[in-house]
């Protein structure tokens, strides 16, 4: 053990040694490159879930065909959220209370999402869906859930913390 009087708070990205500062980047790669797999295989579930339970109304040429729904999504997500971006920023401007700014947050988080799922539907190559506001609606009433989960255990966990 180190009994020196400098705390771990006073490291500067200066004062690391060479091997130290690789060894740092690396660690921090390796942080964005397991983030992002963790990311990728939670929309891989969601897009299964979703094809399972309306398994009549979609058709895919293969596993590929995931995979490349997956890859699309996040874009397609941008391109949704920049149709939805103005009405957000209109809401937060307004002088609603802070109670019905938040609906209306969460409204427009699913509208974000229904829209990303659509665009995602009809720009993946071998995906075929015959009612697709179907599996959008869902996916978008399963992200909503999932919303709602995390912050129920999140303030679960802020009543436990001292």
């Amino acid at each position: 053990m180190d009994d020196s009087p400098q705390a771990d708070d006073d490291i500067t990205w200066a004062s690391l040694s060479g091997w130290d500062k690789a060894v740092a980047a690396f660690g921090m790669i390796g942080l964005a490159f397991g983030v992002g797999t963790a990311l990728l295989a939670v929309l891989l579930l969601v897009l299964l879930a979703v094809a399972a339970a309306s398994f009549r109304l979609v058709e895919a040429d293969g596993t590929g065909t995931l995979f490349w729904g997956v890859a699309l999504l996040l874009p397609c997500n941008v391109l949704a959220a920049l149709f939805t971006c103005p009405l957000r920023w209109g809401i937060r401007l307004t002088a609603l209370a802070t109670r019905t700014k938040k609906v209306a947050e969460a409204v427009l988080s699913m509208v974000t999402t229904f829209l990303a799922v659509l665009f995602t539907v009809h720009v993946t190559p071998g995906l075929r869906v015959h009612r697709p506001w179907l599996p959008a609606l869902l996916t978008a009433l399963l992200v909503a859930l999932a919303n709602v989960g995390t912050r129920a255990m999140e303030k679960r966990a802020g009543k436990r913390a001292p």
